[in-house]
């Protein structure tokens, strides 16, 4: 009997062995954000060069491009990295990657573990039965590193006094509440919001686990800056076409995060130095002022459908590296 409904996971993968399944969902987890990690760290230590070691075209990119009538929107050179690439990328940068994983003699031991597991899967074998329960393992290895990764992509803190950067500084006058030094050493957010300004804007700096501590931020490197969008008075943005006019910045930046309307948050290497992004934010600016409306917030998920359609760099509001924070504690993996 047929009908019209699509069939289920399980009716699809009925002659596939369920410990399959679960091993491939785990890895497509794992590599999945190990891709993330190694794109942010890199993007933060090299900026404009993050992916010099890269083949800059891989061969896996131009025959998946190729054929043009089932595009994909991938376009990241690591999207096409194999899992041996991503490793070495890894072991070359070591103390960008140390504060996320286990010591290094330990994550290659279980790395090769790992390896061989993946390579049974590609390659349709039955593998062993403490395959699932192994990888599992790793994983729980891991998680912590990887929440200490995610969370601290949205620990973003201000640039005080804001007038010691060139980006802080030139973009003071659109914080709608803006930092005071209420007392000698001691800062807070004073003023009223002003909400005739078509778009306000947030600039703080992210710095990264494994970066040496210093004040300076314009020009380090594993420093990012956070600049946050806001729509005033009630409008939002019209997200499609935002992007679209922005699409010449788009190289240079690490992230977009869109949201439901109201804001978009961009994620810029410091690395890049404070004229390039300071004529980023300019054109962001620009745009953003060109492309905000009075309506309706939109849904999540429709947000989410909106970076979906846009290479890995545009994320939507339901992706972990947009929201979860170091003050929300949870497993990661859940292993």
């Amino acid at each position: 009997m047929t009908t019209d409904a699509s069939p289920s996971l399980l009716e699809e993968a009925r002659e596939t062995p369920e410990r399959a399944l679960r091993i491939y969902a785990r890895l497509w987890q794992f590599e999945t954000w190990l891709r993330s990690i190694v794109y942010v760290e890199l993007r933060a230590l090299h900026g404009d060069e993050w992916n010099r070691s890269l083949p800059s075209s891989p061969k896996s990119l131009e025959a998946d491009k190729f054929l043009t009538h089932m595009p994909t929107p991938e376009m990241n050179a690591l999207s096409y990295a194999s899992l041996g690439q991503l490793t070495g990328l890894i072991d070359a940068h070591w103390d960008c990657f140390a504060p996320y994983l286990p010591p290094q003699p330990l994550w290659e031991a279980k790395l090769k573990e790992i390896a061989q597991i993946r390579h049974r899967i590609a390659h349709f074998r039955t593998g062993h039965a403490d395959d699932h329960p192994r990888l599992l393992q790793f994983m729980r290895d891991v998680d912590r590193g990887f929440w200490t990764f995610c969370t601290s992509y949205n620990d973003a803190l201000p640039i005080l006094p804001p007038d010691r950067d060139p980006v802080t500084r030139r973009f003071a006058h659109l914080d709608p509440l803006p930092w005071g030094e209420i007392e000698p050493g001691h800062w807070a957010k004073v003023g009223f919001v002003d909400k005739t300004e078509v778009v306000n804007m947030l600039v703080n700096v992210l710095r990264r686990p494994w970066a040496a501590d210093s004040d300076v931020v314009d020009g380090a490197p594993g420093r990012l800056y956070d600049v946050v969008l806001m729509c005033g008075n009630s409008r939002t943005f019209a997200y499609p076409a935002l992007l679209e006019r922005t699409k010449p910045t788009h190289d240079r930046l690490t992230h977009v995060m869109l949201d439901t309307g109201a804001t978009v948050r961009l994620t810029i290497p410091s690395i890049l130095g404070a004229e390039a992004v300071i004529g980023i934010i300019d054109a962001w600016l620009e745009a953003a002022r060109n492309n905000v409306r009075r309506g309706p917030f939109i849904s999540a998920e429709a947000a989410n459908a909106i970076a979906a359609e846009w290479p890995e760099y545009v994320l939507g509001p339901g992706h972990p590296l947009a929201y979860l924070a170091p003050d929300m504690p949870c497993s990661f993996f859940d292993a």
